[in-house]
């Protein structure tokens, strides 16, 4: 650039929203589409997989919820290796191959006839699926300019949504339809119902999981029109074709091209280490406290919701159809909501954004407790909508702060990590959730389960994320990535491995607790322990942020 040196940051900024931007935003659309549906495809046909696992329960809670649980925690795997990798190999090899890999495994799910097969394969295909989202926001973080990148991201995000919605869509007819879609495939099932009664369904939910299949076409899409961020370039000491990425960029801004010298190219010192327990050390602690936090609370709260709606509506006297239909309305919002709220994050700032949105969800959590009742199907779409607007919103205003948070080197660490850890929150939500549903505080005379009592829990969760906003979060809106990362470089004695260790054992007692003994220990919920136990495993990690990072907020937010 003229003999001057420059930085990736400047260039992208300068070029401004070209035709290569759009092209990324769209390829990680639908790659997020795609994600979004492998999720919420299990909440759309849990009661009818569960019947056909089980038909002989009336009541398999816990175990109903489960099958969500085995596919976030292989997003938890997922999330761990897969954003590391993407440190190493790139964003564009990483996430063709994380793509693939979870429609290929999801293919199999489509012949399961027990619990055991099932959950093998959602946990494999789950390894995909965590490898992919935070990939996605990496690259949506490295590829927009600064004044837009929050309204991109957060837009952007809404593809997860639009996944959860099609899913909805797509899943609710099949699974509802009272003819065998797919001939014997779709085996007919006689299950029990909670009085005692029986009836009969076909088993038309293994096409939702034939059609979850389709991703592997889309990795093949990825490899041959995905481009591989010039910020990866440039970090990975490749500054030829970190300079060659440019050049692209500006023939799709319509620009002449530019010589750019490798030579004159600067990059943002990198951390000493790039292992995950960098990111407890003095100088990542404080956001990685932010960031954990708001997105544990977000993934507890959306996640868990989303696993019970329909069976918080069919409750109360709604159709299986209609309860599925209201859970759809509630994820309509959701893409509402993720489209708004980059517009706001990009005005007000991203800190006072999140502060806000937990506001909002409280107020939105009582509002649906107190008005939500049966035979009222108009009333009850309402709340949906400012239910899912709500929650969603909150989720997706920490989306912007994960990869502003660390520099290149540690960026998809750092994200894919935070996502991991707040997967296991939404792992336990819906055992939690499901467990306090069954406990006798939240049950009503005839002995079914208040689930407007349940919701008023999730008002905890969102008053420590509102303590965390103001304690934790740093303002990172409208500065470039480059200039957030700043300089990087830590010292190389402070490894952050202690914080480390002890943050792993917080998370294996958090699995312990929340996950594998309600699973595994008959009449757990009924155990005057278990709920004690479930709390201090949800309240653990905020604790541990506040003893771990309070010390240093005060030399991060000078810096």
């Amino acid at each position: 650039m003229n003999g001057k040196e420059f930085t990736v940051s400047e260039v992208v900024d300068h070029l401004g929203v070209n035709g290569h931007t759009w092209l990324m935003f769209f390829l990680m659309i639908f790659a997020m589409i795609f994600d979004g549906y492998d999720f919420m495809v299990v909440n759309t046909t849990n009661l009818f997989v569960a019947h056909t696992f089980w038909p002989d329960n009336p009541n398999p809670g816990a175990l109903m919820g489960s099958l969500t649980t085995w596919g976030l925690l292989g997003m938890v795997l997922g999330g761990a290796v897969g954003g590391i990798l993407s440190d190493k190999i790139g964003r564009k090899k990483m996430l063709t191959i994380a793509v693939i890999f979870y429609g290929l495994f999801t293919l199999p799910q489509a012949f399961a006839n027990d619990l055991v097969f099932f959950a093998a394969f959602r946990l494999i295909a789950g390894f995909g699926v965590g490898s992919c989202i935070p990939i996605v926001t990496t690259v949506f973080s490295e590829t927009i300019p600064s004044k837009q990148r929050g309204v991109f991201v957060t837009i952007g995000m809404a593809g997860m949504v639009a996944g959860w919605v099609l899913a909805g869509v797509v899943g609710n007819p099949i699974c509802n339809t009272a003819t065998p879609i797919l001939g014997g495939f779709t085996n007919e099932v006689t299950y029990f119902n909670a009085d005692g009664s029986s009836a009969t369904m076909y088993a038309n939910w293994r096409l939702c999981y034939l059609i979850g299949a389709l991703p592997i076409i889309y990795g093949i899409v990825l490899h041959f029109f995905m481009h591989e961020t010039p910020h990866w370039y440039a970090n990975a000491g490749r500054m030829e074709e970190a300079c060659k990425a440019l050049n692209h960029l500006q023939r799709s801004a319509g620009q002449e091209e530019t010589h750019f010298d490798p030579k004159l190219l600067v990059v943002p010192p990198k951390p000493a280490k790039t292992s995950p327990n960098i990111l407890f050390s003095k100088k990542f602690i404080v956001p990685t406290a932010a960031i954990w936090t708001a997105y544990f609370v977000g993934q507890f709260c959306v996640y868990g919701m989303n696993a019970w709606l329909p069976t918080w509506f069919k409750g109360i006297g709604y159709t299986p159809s209609e309860a599925v239909a209201l859970q759809t309305w509630n994820n309509v919002a959701a893409i509402a909501s993720n489209c708004c709220v980059g517009f706001v994050a990009d005005r007000i700032g991203r800190k006072r954004n999140l502060a806000f949105s937990w506001i909002f969800c409280i107020v939105a959590i009582v509002i649906c407790s107190v008005f939500v009742v049966p035979n009222n199907f108009g009333l009850s779409i309402a709340l949906m909508l400012l239910f899912g607007f709500a929650l969603n919103y909150a989720i997706t205003a920490v989306q912007p702060l994960m990869p502003e948070s660390y520099p290149t080197a540690i960026r998809n660490t750092g994200v894919s990590w935070c996502q991991a850890f707040a997967r296991f929150g939404g792992s336990a939500s819906s055992i939690v959730l499901g467990g306090i549903a069954g406990m006798a505080m939240f049950q009503t005379a005839e002995g079914a389960t208040n689930w407007s009592s349940v919701v008023l829990v999730l008002i905890v969760p969102f008053v420590l994320g509102f303590i965390c906003c103001l304690l934790f979060v740093k303002e990172t809106g409208g500065k470039s990535m480059d200039e957030l990362a700043g300089d990087g470089r830590t010292d190389a004695s402070d490894t952050g491995m202690t914080n480390f260790i002890i943050m792993l054992i917080v998370i294996a007692f958090l699995f312990i607790t929340c996950i594998v003994c309600p699973l595994a220990v008959q009449g757990w919920s009924k155990n005057p322990i278990a709920l004690p136990l479930m709390a201090v495993g949800v309240l653990l990690p905020f604790v541990y942020f506040f003893i771990f990072a309070i010390p240093h907020r005060k030399a991060y937010f000078e810096k």
